[in-house]
């Protein structure tokens, strides 16, 4: 036998480790991919409810009342308008509830499904009301455009001032 036939399995063996080693390192990159891809959202927690916001928003404002809290990834035009919505429709909370006619009301913003569809067309802006920043947006969207008469909220402090 000579050297060379001897050396040949060694390379032979180095080939399939460096092989493997590869394989290997491309299973770990897909799995972080996956593990970063599916982290949980930022959550932002007030008493009874827990809000996600996605892990990429960057907070850019924010609106708060007594015992709740939302940071947005938007600007907030009418910050104390809509913050004393929130407050006198739905003291910050996250609830759905009809009222005597049977009609549902959604969200911190306590708005209707038909206000929400005609609003989402009008602002070409399509989210979910039970989601505080969409609604919070959406409310901003419509105070800025002098729309506030939907809340019923704002036609009793304007009575009262």
């Amino acid at each position: 036998m000579s050297g060379l036939e001897t050396m040949r399995p060694v390379r032979l063996l180095g080939l399939r480790y460096v092989a493997v080693g590869i394989f290997c390192a491309l299973v770990a990159i897909a799995l972080l991919i996956v593990v970063l891809g599916h982290r949980p959202a930022n959550v932002i927690s007030a008493p009874g409810k827990v809000v996600s916001v996605p892990t990429k928003a960057i907070p850019v404002a924010e609106v708060s009342g007594k015992n709740w809290r939302y940071e947005l990834n938007f600007p907030l035009h009418n910050p104390s308008t809509v913050r004393r919505l929130i407050q006198c429709e739905s003291k910050g909370l996250n609830i759905s509830r009809a009222d005597s006619n049977g009609h549902v009301y959604l969200g911190v913003l306590q708005f209707n499904g038909a206000t929400w569809n005609e609003m989402e067309q009008r602002f070409n802006f399509h989210g979910d009301p039970r989601n505080p920043p969409d609604a919070i947006h959406m409310a901003d969207m419509m105070i800025s455009s002098g729309l506030i008469e939907h809340w019923g909220c704002a036609r009793s402090d304007s009575q009262n001032s």
